[in-house]
């Protein structure tokens, strides 16, 4: 590849988006029959409006003759645009020339039910990834930038305890508390214990050392969408969590800037004061709740028939010894059931 062009690329964070400015620039250099190298030195040479009349025929060529649609048209001259950037000559091109054809958000945002559902045939790293992703609605590279050592001091609390870390997002350098439910700390507890002997310092741990990568995320949600028996036309990534947190808070009347504190995004400076003290854990909690993976627990009190049973026998066990003295037999302790039983016969 031409040293420019790597340069170029170098200097692009986003694989996806390095992918689109590979083919973009590819398309370019078929259209004008120059390396990328010539045309850098085309336009230094005060070829400016010459190249930005071609950038424009471009922009139909790709249309007419490739077949392809304008939007990717327009994403290819956006790759030309960019690399002319990269290297301060930048292209001024008419409005309207190259026009990106406005479209529906194409992401998948799934119900509560199909989540749930996704969740329920899933192995226990996707059980987690689901957890923690609507827990945590951060963009895929800062989730994926999670390590164990974030999350290790979350499992010693009481479970009524706020469990959270500290995470620096990579695009606003924003501080944001990472609140974690009981769901994923459960799961947490579990699957820590079958990655704590490796050296890889992620959580979500990839090959030779690194952290697991956005493809293998996506890919993996996608099967589970298939499995689970799911359609959807839509593009099913990561993304989604942010879409679906932001959706239920929005529903649920959250401030806008509360949603962008929650979701790792920058409140504006002047806004900031306002929010000091604002006990973000009970607006996460709002959502959260609503987003719940297992079946709900109930409040604390009698979640099932077994344990309301149970309830019962131990206090009645409680009234028999204290008003009668009945406390079992000889050998060793009685059940509830078995004092229960020895009361009945007596008063028979």
């Amino acid at each position: 590849m031409q040293k420019e062009v790597t340069e170029f690329l170098e200097s692009i964070g986003s694989h996806n988006t390095r992918k689109s400015y590979v083919r973009g620039l590819a398309l370019f250099e078929e259209f004008s029959g120059r390396s990328i190298a010539e045309t850098l030195l085309r336009r230094k040479k005060d070829k400016k409006k010459d190249l930005e009349r071609e950038v424009e025929r471009f922009y139909n060529w790709v249309i007419d003759e490739k077949k392809l649609n304008p939007n990717t048209s327009y994403n290819a001259v956006v790759s030309l645009k960019s690399v002319m950037t990269f290297y301060d000559m930048p292209l001024k091109l008419k409005r309207g020339s190259c026009a990106r054809i406005p479209t529906m958000p194409r992401d998948w945002i799934p119900t509560v039910e199909e989540l749930r559902l996704m969740f329920s045939i899933g192995d226990l790293r996707s059980k987690l990834i689901l957890s923690m992703g609507k827990d945590i609605p951060l963009r895929i590279n800062d989730f994926l930038s999670i390590k164990k050592s974030d999350v290790s001091a979350s499992l010693g609390g009481s479970p009524d305890s706020i469990q959270s870390f500290m995470l620096r997002t990579q695009k606003t350098k924003t501080p944001m508390q990472c609140f974690l439910s009981q769901e994923s700390i459960d799961l947490l507890k579990i699957y820590l214990k079958g990655v704590e002997s490796t050296l890889n310092e992620y959580l979500f741990e990839g090959k030779n050392g690194k952290r697991l990568n956005e493809d293998s995320v996506n890919l993996l949600l996608k099967n589970l969408v298939k499995k689970a028996g799911i359609t959807t036309e839509s593009v099913v990534r990561f993304h989604m969590f942010r879409k679906l947190f932001t959706s239920v808070g929005a529903s649920l009347g959250l401030n806008v800037d509360i949603l962008k504190m929650l979701t790792g995004k920058r409140v504006r400076a002047d806004m900031s004061p306002y929010y000091e003290g604002v006990n973000l854990y009970e607006q996460w909690k709002k959502v959260n709740d609503h987003l719940r993976l297992t079946p709900q627990q109930g409040n604390g009190r009698v979640d099932n028939l077994q344990t309301a049973i149970d309830l019962v026998m131990k206090a009645l066990r409680k009234i028999i010894e204290k008003e009668t003295g009945i406390s079992g037999g000889e050998e060793g302790t009685p059940s509830d059931k078995e004092v229960i039983e020895m009361f009945l016969e007596e008063r028979e």
